[in-house]
């Protein structure tokens, strides 16, 4: 995945949207990682992956991992790798 965030929706407050971390998160999980994977790939607890996930569900809406990245996709914050 590549972020794309580097131009954000305006229409959207910068405290709703994703922040770089919560990106890096976001990526991680659509690769598959789990949150111990992705707690040790970014040198983070646990516990820390863990809260950067219910914020990414919080402000992005979403129900469940797949809607996560699917929305995450949508709004542009993370693209599919071309291989």
């Amino acid at each position: 995945m590549e972020n794309t965030r580097l131009s954000p929706d305006p229409a959207i407050s910068p405290k709703d949207q994703p922040s770089e971390r919560e990106i890096d998160i976001l990526e991680a999980m659509a690769e598959g990682y789990t949150s111990k994977e992705i707690a040790e790939k970014l040198f983070i607890s646990e516990n820390t992956v863990e809260a950067h996930r219910k914020s990414l569900f919080y402000k992005l809406g979403a129900r469940n991992v797949a809607n996560l990245i699917y929305k995450a996709i949508e709004k542009g914050y993370i693209k599919i790798k071309n291989k």
